[in-house]
């Protein structure tokens, strides 16, 4: 691995030994991104959870990221996007373990390029689970871990199988995240707030049975615990 050119990089927004987020100059000849972007750590981390990776050191179809790869990026991802300007992106590389060994398989790192357009979050990966042990370049030398790139990939060796997002046309490597929630609408001073509209029963009981699908793709994936499953089905009924 090559030693990593920083002449984009801005600003460091989290910067363990082997890793990062980042801020960095956006890709030549890219249009504007809608930043600064406003997304919560929870809304990021569940979207993130609900990539998969087919290819790569797993067997078959596997979750992307690990629970302690999604704790340890997350807050950083959402602070950086918050303060990036239109012209700048932010990437990001986070080390764990994955591989039919479980928390015996060696070291890998997964990294990325995140960026904001049209309301929707945009993630374009560099590696995924690209196999890496902390000493392995010696002489105290730190590996380049680069983000993907709007140009595309010239390999093939793995995809991204989105399960709530989408892919952009043609690429693999290229995951577009459901669409977020517009900002609030400035109130005009003095005056109160408008009292939302109570929602249907129909489809508010809808959206229960929704949230509790979810739920338990997140349990049967082993995305979240037991206690995690019981805590938020108990949260998600008491809606009723």
């Amino acid at each position: 691995m090559a030693i990593d050119n920083e002449a984009a990089v801005v600003s460091y927004e989290y910067r363990p030994e082997f890793g990062f987020v980042r801020i960095e100059r956006i890709e030549s000849g890219a249009p504007d991104n809608a930043h600064p972007f406003s997304i919560s750590a929870d809304e990021l981390r569940r979207s993130l959870a609900s990539l998969e990776v087919e290819g790569g050191v797993s067997i078959g179809v596997k979750p992307l990221f690990n629970e302690e790869e999604l704790k340890e990026i997350a807050p950083h991802l959402v602070a950086a996007l918050a303060k990036a300007g239109p012209r700048e992106d932010v990437s990001f590389a986070v080390t764990g373990k994955h591989g039919i060994f479980g928390a015996y398989s060696p070291k890998s790192v997964t990294s990325g390029r995140v960026f904001a357009r049209d309301g929707q979050l945009n993630v374009i990966f560099g590696l995924v689970h690209e196999l890496y042990e902390g000493g392995e370049l010696g002489g105290g030398l730190t590996p380049s871990f680069p983000p993907g790139s709007r140009a595309p990939r010239a390999d093939r060796i793995w995809k991204i199988v989105p399960t709530s997002a989408r892919l952009a046309d043609g690429r693999a490597d290229w995951v577009i995240l459901a669409a977020a929630k517009p900002p609030a609408a400035v109130e005009k001073a003095g005056a109160a707030p408008a009292a939302p509209a109570p929602p249907a029963a129909g489809s508010r009981y809808q959206e229960i049975e929704d949230r509790l699908g979810a739920l338990n793709r997140l349990k049967e994936k082993g995305l979240i615990t037991e206690e995690e499953y019981r805590e938020r089905r108990r949260a998600i009924l008491q809606g009723l």
